[in-house]
């Protein structure tokens, strides 16, 4: 028996971009804690591999103007206050 890995097995399977793992729309919430935690130390590079993953998806899925919260925009860098 294979063990199970987390996130690692919730990948996309085209060309519904649903997850192979629970069929919820990719990138699922074990994807994202898994791409989180893979891109720990670079989160521009997370941002870039999700638009670059996200213009893949684009002929494959109807526009939805919500595309771009679904793949990239979870996975901003919270924002920092500069105060005065």
């Amino acid at each position: 028996m294979t063990a199970y890995r987390r996130g690692r097995d919730h990948v996309a399977a085209r060309p519904s971009w649903r997850c192979r793992a629970c069929g919820a729309p990719w990138p699922c919430q074990p994807a994202k804690l898994h791409l989180l935690d893979l891109y720990a130390d670079d989160r521009l590079g997370l941002v870039v591999d999700l638009g670059v993953t996200m213009a893949a998806a684009l002929p494959d899925l109807p526009y939805d103007e919500n595309l771009l919260d679904r793949f990239v925009r979870w996975a901003r860098p919270p924002r920092r206050r500069i105060d005065g």
